[in-house]
């Protein structure tokens, strides 16, 4: 049972037999009560769910997910992680062959100045409309703190990755670090969105 007004003007896209999450995913569902009952053994003939079903079943997750992304947002977001791309290569190549820096401690170095710059730009930029409701040195200076400590998660994943593909499988070791920085794009831009630049408002 659902209250009209939950879905009233939702557009639902059910895949398969799966109606009731897409209820959930597109609805504005505020907490869900559970009935458990036991199916019967089945008696006779088999069932119609294959392989097929699981996957289309992931792939309506990954809808649902990216259906409530600010994709302008994201657009912008991966924008601004492009030109932190940049940064990072650049600082990285100086340390690495310039200054004969080893491989991690360069690229610690390196994702630290990317990611102040990314910050500042998202600040400014893909999430200005949220900062400029949050005025003052220090209501920036705690963003830049949660933007810092989210991409530490995701510069451990980096380096790791990196030293993976270069140490184990012997690829170049800037090819492995761009790989990296694709693989921890997503994770950065749903956390951040979520802590960093969060919407506070009530209603």
């Amino acid at each position: 049972m659902v209250r009209r007004s939950c879905i009233a003007g939702k557009t639902m896209n059910p895949a398969g037999y799966k109606i009731l999450i897409e209820v959930l995913g597109r609805g504005e569902i505020r907490w869900i009560g559970e009935v458990g009952y036991v199916f019967q053994e089945r008696q006779e003939g088999e069932s119609k769910v294959t392989w097929k079903q699981y996957i289309e079943y992931l792939r309506h997750l990954l809808r649902l997910r990216f259906a409530r992304w600010p994709m302008g947002k994201f657009l912008r977001f991966g924008i601004v992680g492009f030109s932190g791309v940049f940064v990072n290569m650049a600082v990285l190549y100086v340390l690495r062959e310039i200054f004969n820096l080893e491989l991690t401690r360069s690229l610690i170095f390196a994702a630290e100045l990317a990611i102040i710059s990314n910050f500042l730009w998202n600040d400014l930029w893909t999430f200005g409309d949220i900062s400029k409701r949050q005025p003052g040195k220090r209501q920036r200076l705690k963003r830049l703190l949660k933007f810092n400590t989210i991409c530490l998660m995701g510069l451990i994943l980096n380096v790791l990755l990196v030293n993976v593909l270069f140490n184990v499988f012997g690829m170049n070791a800037y090819l492995a670090n761009l790989i990296a920085i694709a693989t921890v794009t997503l994770w950065n831009f749903w956390i951040n969105m979520k802590l960093s630049w969060r919407v506070t408002d009530v209603k």
